[in-house]
């Protein structure tokens, strides 16, 4: 169970999801009720998008010599982080409007890293969400309903999502 540990911005921190094998590491923006939003590091030395992990899912939060090192890295290589504070993180529906607002894509983790889903979204709903979804291949599929709480992390602004979108209609 998740031992909550005061966060602080500009920091790098690692997040352990239930049910998941691999972390998810990020430079720490900010909290709200049911989100974490983090600068993504996927790999690397390399921030990029935002990832918002819901804290409904959390497992353990670190913070050890790993991610120290790549915040020194960081510190150099990125002399400015833009940390957006404008997302409603104590909000899931409110979260998603703002995304659907955007028209951003977005990809979105279910209950276990394996399964990933990219599109944008549609229609936002009490509990759920229906998202148009963009297969690998930058080609339109079947319209899908996702509901809140199957929701582990969401991602927008990375690298992916940005090469897609040069490629849909």
């Amino acid at each position: 169970m998740y031992k909550e540990i005061e966060m602080i911005p500009n920091q790098v921190y690692s997040i352990l999801l239930e049910d998941w094998d691999e972390e998810i590491t990020g430079v720490f923006v900010t909290e709200g009720k049911e989100w974490i939003l983090l600068l993504d590091n996927q790999n690397d030395f390399i921030l990029e998008g935002l990832r918002f992990v819901n804290k409904a899912r959390l497992d353990e939060v670190l913070r050890d010599d790993d991610e120290k090192f790549k915040e020194k890295v960081f510190s150099k290589k990125y002399s400015d982080f833009s940390l957006p504070n404008s997302y409603n993180l104590n909000d899931t529906a409110k979260l998603l409007q703002q995304i659907k607002e955007e028209n951003k894509l977005l990809h979105f983790d279910m209950e276990d890293e394996e399964e990933i889903i990219v599109g944008l979204i549609e229609n936002i709903y009490d509990d759920k969400f229906e998202l148009k979804a963009l297969t690998s291949e930058a080609e339109w599929g079947e319209n899908l309903i996702s509901e809140f709480r199957e929701l582990s992390t969401l991602a927008i602004d990375n690298d992916y999502l940005k090469s897609l979108n040069l490629l849909i209609d």
